[in-house]
């Protein structure tokens, strides 16, 4: 856990709005904030329940949660997955970081899609950011 890749959050979007030199608008980067401070409202703890996760082949998983020693969930944000490029990147990643922690629950937040994805013997539920906020 100690060797593992660290990101900056902030508790407040308009903040970054306010204080980010920004050339183009980062919607994404905003969402992945959202859900940040919407873990932390749930209780969960930087570095000690919740953490940034790479896999060996430099996937990516935004959260991964854990009660105890189990890993709970793993939660990837993307403003969108209507690109199938981007659809199949996201995808891809968490199932192959869900397979080296051994992790079956699955959640792609969204700004405003929702689907269930199957594949390779995996679910990945794709939840919007406001019910992502208003489920506990």
């Amino acid at each position: 856990m100690l060797k593992a890749d660290q990101k900056v959050y902030v508790i407040d979007n308009g903040f970054v709005n306010s204080a980010a030199f920004n050339l183009s608008e980062n919607s994404g980067r905003l969402l992945e904030n959202q859900v940040f401070v919407e873990m932390l409202r749930r209780g969960y703890k930087p570095g000690q329940t919740m953490f940034y996760y790479h896999s060996a082949n430099n996937k990516e998983t935004d959260f991964v949660t854990r009660k105890g020693t189990k890993v709970e969930q793993l939660i990837q944000v993307c403003y969108s997955l209507a690109s199938k490029r981007t659809r199949k990147r996201e995808v891809d990643s968490i199932i192959e970081c869900a397979e080296e922690l051994r992790c079956e629950r699955l959640t792609i937040v969204t700004k405003d899609e929702e689907d269930f994805i199957e594949k390779n013997n995996h679910t990945i539920h794709v939840v919007p950011i406001v019910k992502f906020s208003i489920d506990v």
